[in-house]
């Protein structure tokens, strides 16, 4: 079975579930600070993971509009600490930067607000130039970042050491999610109205584009750059697409409304929460089957992979 932990936030129970990988059972849940996380991230030798608090609110409605990040002791099984953000914006998506940085999503702020967890203090704030900036990628790197800007369709490209934005990619009427090539030359995310994802070139900006079955949603490539696997959320199922001939696409049906898709670092198997059933699936990428599904909490969405501390 595949080493590791599974990071699952269920965000109607305000908690981060944490999954023993060669198991497959619930080692922990941690209860959040406030309403409600959304997205988690851990660092690399898996000993914390940093848990957003977002709203309770869906994206663009009136609601709270949380301004911290906790920080959760995956050894303990805890809340460890909060990190104030300074301002209500939101924070969504965090990510682990060189160095251990974390980048948090601040969508209200149409930023990446960059942290030193070991301090608490603020780096940076990365502006998007956009509203909605809900996800975004770094590249490998860590030289840029690439936000999907909802409901304007766009995509931004900051460069993160002058804190600049370079450019804002017209892309579709809505997006949503956004993902990165290992190599850092390709961002995709997908159109919200049409069934296919936008391929955007990272070094010229053009967009291409790769025909789906259905609606996608969230994506990943392997870490050899051979597939991407897409959320076919409405269609709750998942497909597997060969890179080297996106016109192949192998499809498996999973539990209802996929999200996410995060893929296991030996490339094997990917995973995605199914929010409307409680669930997170295991697919088998090679075969394009699930494998696995484990039953969790209320409302599962973000997740992350972390090395068992």
């Amino acid at each position: 079975m595949p080493a590791g932990r599974l990071l699952v936030v269920c965000k109607d129970d305000q908690a981060l579930e944490v999954i023993d990988l060669p198991s497959g059972t619930t080692v922990g849940s941690i209860r959040a600070s406030g309403y409600t996380p959304h997205e988690v991230a851990a660092t690399v030798d898996g000993t914390r993971a940093y848990l957003p608090i977002y709203s309770d609110a869906w994206l663009g409605d009136p609601g709270t509009d949380g301004r911290a990040v906790d920080v959760i002791d995956l050894v303990g099984l805890r809340v460890e600490k909060t990190i104030p953000l300074g301002i209500p914006s939101r924070p969504h998506l965090p990510a682990v930067g060189p160095g251990g940085l974390l980048y948090v999503g601040t969508e209200l702020d149409e930023s990446i607000t960059v942290v030193d967890p070991a301090s608490g203090e603020l780096v940076a704030r990365l502006p998007t130039g956009r509203p909605q900036s809900h996800m975004f990628v770094l590249s490998p790197d860590g030289a840029r970042a690439y936000s999907a800007n909802v409901d304007t369709g766009t995509v931004s490209i900051i460069d993160v050491a002058t804190r600049a934005l370079v450019s804002v990619v017209e892309v579709a009427d809505k997006v949503n999610r956004i993902s990165i090539s290992p190599d850092g030359r390709t961002v995709y995310t997908a159109d919200q109205r049409n069934p296919r994802l936008a391929a955007i070139d990272t070094d010229s900006g053009d967009v291409s584009w790769i025909d789906l079955p259905a609606l996608g949603f969230g994506t990943a490539v392997t870490p050899d750059g051979g597939k991407l696997i897409v959320a076919l959320r409405w269609e709750s199922r998942i497909g597997v697409i060969d890179l080297a001939d996106p016109s192949r696409i192998d499809v498996t049906d999973v539990p209802s409304e996929p999200q996410a898709i995060i893929i296991h670092p030996d490339g094997t198997h990917a995973y995605s929460a199914c929010d409307a059933d409680g669930a997170v699936v295991e697919v088998d990428i090679a075969r394009a089957e699930v494998t696995r599904t484990f039953l969790v909490g209320r409302n599962p969405d973000g997740l992350c992979w972390a090395a068992t501390p």
